[in-house]
């Protein structure tokens, strides 16, 4: 799977980011350089670990919703249920996502907001139609890359290509139906010292924010 970033629609003031991607795949990278830019990206993190100092920038409301709806089918993270499990499941939950995104709505206001959870790949079936003007930023990386981290990080809990194609595979189901705004952008484009600022720029264009914030959203980037 591999998108080029495009616009799909144009999307109102205060819509929502939320961001796809794999388990260490960069996420945490991207949701950290659009809470650096103003984009508020939650109010209660997920806290920093020796896995990753710098923070996950996962809103602990939403993550663990996420974790309720997997294991409520029978999943978790590492060994996800089928999307049609989760479509099931998931209705169970419907309520504490209608709450929690009114109440994001509400501390945003105008502003843009948005969320990040890699386990989205897989709940987007169930929020997804909660949030009809969110914007979408697919995180990918070199598939080597990708579970060298997960062993690293969690050793062999899973065999990590199945995990790593359930994630993608449902982004690519979700993302032939889904009418949203989408862009993909690399982990390699935001690293590499070459790419990185035209990556940048594309994310800062995607999200509606002046280039002026360029140097401030590459802050969070440790250039290769």
């Amino acid at each position: 799977m591999m998108y080029s970033w495009l616009f799909l629609m144009a999307k109102p003031k205060g819509a929502p980011i939320v961001i796809l991607g794999m388990h260490r795949s960069g996420t945490s990278l991207v949701a950290s350089m659009l809470h650096r830019i103003g984009i508020r990206m939650g109010e209660d993190f997920l806290a920093a670990d020796s896995h990753n100092l710098d923070g996950y920038f996962e809103d602990t409301n939403f993550l663990w919703i996420n974790k309720g709806i997997l294991e409520n089918c029978g999943g978790i993270w590492y060994d996800p249920p089928r999307i049609e499990e989760i479509r099931e499941g998931g209705k169970k939950f419907h309520t504490a996502l209608d709450k929690v995104i009114k109440e994001r709505r509400k501390m945003a206001g105008a502003n843009p907001w948005g969320w990040k959870d890699p386990r989205n790949c897989l709940t987007c079936w169930t929020f997804g139609t909660k949030v009809p003007d969110a914007k979408y930023i697919i995180i990918v990386r070199r598939l080597s890359d990708i579970k060298r981290s997960l062993n690293e990080a969690h050793g062999h809990a899973a065999n990590w290509s199945k995990v790593i194609d359930a994630y993608y595979s449902s982004i690519d189901r979700f993302a032939q139906i889904c009418a949203n705004a989408m862009m993909t952008i690399s982990f390699e484009e935001l690293v590499y010292e070459k790419y990185a600022e035209e990556a940048t720029k594309k994310i800062l264009h995607f999200v509606d924010k002046p280039e002026s914030t360029l140097r401030k959203a590459m802050s969070v980037i440790r250039l290769r």
